[in-house]
């Protein structure tokens, strides 16, 4: 079954469902169940109305639409998921109790229940819309190694998902951050963007502005595809970014070689090769070789005698409870954090912002630092959380530690 239909099937079902539960019982005004119905079937359906807009060439003040139709169709979703939910719920607990089913059409009582289940949605949303558009955590991870040379400090972004309706002030905001952090290189793992490059000229003037003492290395994902490829190739090119397809290169002398490919599934559908062989032809044997790959998966030739590290986007770390669990599944059984897969260690980053809905349930956004430091000991690499604080550093703390630094 195509996709188109398979949504359109749920769509209306759901519609059906909500519209049913939340004024079908009740003694309500015509208006006021053709109110609900709209609310109801616009919510769904708005999300098919903002890629249209995003698509064309309205004034600035305008795309800012596609945020508040993103997050209504979030609103119908949840308000339809949570009421399935509360309604088995419901009726398990009236089954183990034995209510006559003469007890069970109570509509003041299911009003009662509809009101309280439509403000917590809201509230649940509204939480949701904090969390995505707040400014990512900070996580810092220490990494040492007898392969690298010097103490080296490589700030990772991914899945940004710049589009027309992400203001550049956003976005300098996002860049002002990760050069406070004083990066040797910036690592843009893919699913930068979300449009073509003529309509982000602002945003990529922003993001120009990433001023890691070496490069900013960049990759292709999947939405880089799905934009024009070889036109952000070229765009990342003219911002004077790093672009590695199929393509690596050495990070100073630091003893870390930084290796990308393009997504593989992306790849595949475009016909474009994946060529290990040659995004680590420069690499040298005693190099600490990280290889950026947008999609959390081990390609072909890739293994533990040829790349250190691997750091992957991509699944945004589920976004939106319970969607973690698909999003793992999908995944190969990744999700977020460090993996070790057929030998190959692996970091999967949430992402630093956000994809459709502006909604992030339980699964934080992230900055990601990794401090590469030399070590003497001739055994694998060693990857731990710095000092717990790692896991969610907020940026007083940082600030702290920056001001520390700095005195």
């Amino acid at each position: 079954m195509p996709v188109e239909v398979a949504f359109l099937v749920v769509a209306l079902a759901a519609i059906a469902i909500t519209y049913k539960t939340y004024v079908g019982y009740g003694e309500y005004h015509w208006y006021t169940k053709l109110g609900c119905f709209l609310f109801v079937a616009f919510g769904w359906f708005a999300p098919l109305i903002g890629f249209a807009v995003h698509r064309t060439s309205l004034e600035d003040s305008f795309v800012y639409i596609t945020k508040i139709l993103y997050f209504w169709f979030g609103f119908v979703f949840f308000l339809f998921a949570i009421t399935v939910i509360r309604d088995m719920i419901w009726a398990l607990i009236d089954f183990i109790r034995r209510v006559p089913v003469s007890d069970l059409k109570n509509t003041a009582l299911l009003n009662k229940v509809n009101v309280g289940t439509i403000v917590f949605c809201l509230l649940f949303c509204l939480y949701g819309l904090y969390e995505a558009e707040k400014m990512p955590a900070i996580k810092t991870y220490d990494i040492s190694s007898p392969k690298i040379k010097e103490a080296t400090k490589v700030v990772m972004l991914s899945d940004l998902h710049i589009d027309a309706d992400t203001s550049p002030k956003t976005v300098k905001k996002l860049v002002d951050k990760v050069n406070s952090l004083k990066p040797d290189a910036v690592v843009l793992v893919g699913d930068i963007i979300d449009n073509a490059p003529g309509k982000l000229f602002a945003q990529m003037m922003e993001l120009k502005q990433l001023s890691p003492r070496d490069h900013v290395y960049v990759v292709l994902g999947n939405h880089e595809f799905y934009s024009g490829a070889m036109q952000w190739a070229v765009g990342f090119a003219q911002l004077g970014f790093e672009f590695l397809n199929n393509y690596g290169a050495k990070l100073g002398n630091t003893g870390i070689y930084i290796a990308g490919i393009p997504d593989i599934r992306a790849a595949e559908w475009a016909k474009m090769k994946v060529n290990i062989s040659n995004a680590l032809y420069k690499a040298e044997k005693d190099d600490y070789v990280i290889l950026l790959s947008h999609t959390p998966q081990i390609a072909a030739g890739v293994n533990k005698d040829n790349v250190d590290l691997q750091l992957s986007g991509h699944t945004h770390g589920g976004q939106i409870y319970p969607f973690h669990y698909f999003a793992e599944r999908a995944n190969g059984g990744v999700l977020a954090g460090f993996y070790n897969k057929n030998g190959v260690e692996m970091y999967v980053s949430r992402g630093t912002r956000y994809w459709g809905p502006p909604i992030r349930i339980f699964a934080p956004s992230e900055i990601t630092v990794f401090n590469f430091t030399p070590s003497k000991e001739k055994a694998e690499e060693i990857a731990t959380p710095a000092a717990l604080s790692a896991e969610a550093q907020d940026d007083k703390t940082l600030d702290a530690k920056e001001d520390k630094k700095d005195e």
